[in-house]
Formats: C-alpha cells, structure tokens, sequence
C-alpha cells in the first residue's frame, strides 16, 4: 500500500472519530429548558393525547418522536431526542404531582385560570402552611401550565381522582417490559429463519430447535390466518341470505295473504261495518283481518247468524 493511501485512510479515521465523537457530545449536552419550551412540550403531550397516541395511561414511542418533531418545529436551533422529552416531561410531572396531591381536596382555596394561581382567604393559607410548609412557595407564585398537567396527569374534572395509580403503572411498565421482549425474540427467529440476519459468532444457521420453534410460529400464525378468513367468508354469505330473506318475505306474505283471502278488502270493510263497530274498533279489525286471512276465513264460516255472537268471535280472535 502507498504512502498516499495510508494517509487518505488515516485522515478518513480521523475524520470518523471525531464526528462520532461529536455526536455523542450533542446526545450528552445538557439541555437547558425554559418556560416556553416547556409549555410546547406539555402542549405536545396533550396532542397526542387528543389524538389517540396514548394508551392505557402510556404515551407511546410513536406520541414521543411526534413530541420531539413538534417541539423542535417551534425550536430548531435545540437538539432534542425521545430521551430529553421524557426525562424532562418526567421532571415536570414530578413537580405538579406535589402541588397537586396537597391542592387536590382542599377546601376553600380556588384556581385562577386567568392568574394560574390558587388563590384563598389569608386564615385558609396560614391554616395549609402550617399543615404543609412547602405550599408557602406557591401562595404568590403562578404555576405555569397547570391545567394541561391536569389533563395530562392530574384528575378527572368531575371526581378529581388520579389518572394512574402507581399499581397500575407498574403493572403497565411490566407488561411493555415483556411485550417487547417477546416481540424481539419473535423477529430475530424469523429473521434467522429466513437468513436475513446471522447471529454473531456462529458460521452456520441456528440450531435445528430454534428453527423449528420459528416454523412452528409461523405456521401456526398462517393457521389461524386461514382459519379467520373462512370464518369472514362464512359470516359474509350468512349475512347476504339473511339480507335476501328479509326482502322476500314481506312479498311472500303479501303474495299469501291475497291467494287466502276470501274477500276482497272493500267486503271486509261492508262486512265490519255491518258488526255495528265504532272507528277505533273498526280501525283495528280491519287492518287485522287483512293481515290474518285464516281468521276472516272463521269470522264469515261462523255458524251463527247473529251479529253480536260474530262480534264477540272478533274481539275474541284479536286479543
């Protein structure tokens, strides 16, 4: 190799290393915040929330690299990551959730939104400063943001009950824990599987049972796959006979009522006219011998002559 060489070589190196070495120190800067960057993180925070990017009290790794793309919109001259908006969002929370827990269920002291101060009669504060001295802070002091920290972290407006209970987000912490553990094992056999990646260390393909657990998965997952679609496809042809039969019968029904019919409608009409009912009466005995034939066929097969027995029949017939 020529001299030349080794110095294009050994300036690239350098090169290398010191722009690696500077991203580092860019991830590692301390960030220096103040009240503007932090009313656009919270702001963030409550957008996502809005839009769905929260579950179950989580924000998730998508809310947060929208956060740090909104956030550094309004600031482009900071260098923030997903890190720098957590471990900051976390510092914030930390600090409203002591003004809060005291404030919570204190009566007689009120929110000025206009002021984002509580405000209280001189005896209320003096009576909470002596149960709880580090209120003093915040007897004259504004709290910046609060009522976003509210519907972030804070309560309910109705019940002003917690929005995560510490149970509840350890047993959130745990379950993500073990999600993405198993969702990173799951993709690294079927990477290994299929020869997109080669563990380090090993020449050859992993051992026979791990790549028959890999198979299995994936079997079973076509399996269930299949087993889902013939199930859609089943329900979909149900619900298309089910839809057709609605529209048909109603005329089948129209189609029996006239084939059964002994009468034409206009007899019917004379014939209970002539049982001496009133309109309502009347109303109700039409529209029900049209729509039961087979008891128009008992009213006129009635063996009685007299006109109060067929009315009795009638009413008898439509209870």
């Amino acid at each position: 190799m020529s001299i030349f060489s080794l110095l294009v070589i050994s300036n690239f190196l350098c090169s290398f290393t010191m722009t690696n070495q500077q991203g580092k120190a860019n991830r590692n800067e301390p960030l220096i915040w103040n009240q503007a960057m932090d009313r656009a993180l919270i702001n963030a925070f409550v957008h996502q929330q809005d839009i769905g990017n929260r579950v179950n009290g989580s924000f998730t790794s998508k809310a947060h690299e929208n956060v740090v793309n909104e956030v550094s919109e309004k600031f482009p001259d900071v260098k923030l990551d997903k890190e720098k908006v957590k471990n900051r969002i976390k510092y914030i929370k930390k600090g409203f959730a002591a003004c809060y827990d005291v404030f919570k269920n204190i009566s007689g002291i009120t929110w000025k939104e206009d002021l984002s101060m509580w405000q209280a009669a001189p005896d209320v504060w003096d009576d909470l400063i002596k149960k709880h001295p580090q209120v003093a802070a915040w007897r004259n002091k504004p709290i910046p943001n609060y009522n976003s920290l509210c519907l972030l972290y804070g309560f309910d407006r109705a019940t002003l009950e917690e929005a995560e209970t510490a149970r509840e987000m350890r047993e959130r912490i745990r379950g993500e824990q073990e999600e993405t553990r198993a969702n990173t094992i799951e993709e690294i056999d079927h990477m290994v599987l299929n020869d997109e990646i080669r563990l380090e260390g090993y020449d050859t393909p992993p051992n026979a049972e791990g790549r028959k657990r890999a198979k299995r998965k994936i079997a079973l997952v076509e399996e269930v796959t299949s087993v889902k679609k013939s199930f859609q496809i089943a329900a979909d042809a149900i619900a298309k006979v089910a839809a057709e039969m609605v529209k048909i019968q109603p005329a089948t029904d129209m189609v029996k009522s006239q084939e059964k019919s002994p009468v034409s409608k206009t007899e019917i009409w004379k014939l209970l006219e002539e049982l001496k009912l009133n309109a309502v009466e009347l109303h109700k005995a039409y529209i029900f011998l049209i729509k039961n034939p087979e008891m128009l066929d008992g009213i006129l097969s009635c063996p009685s002559s007299e006109l109060s027995e067929r009315r009795n029949l009638l009413f008898e017939m439509m209870k």
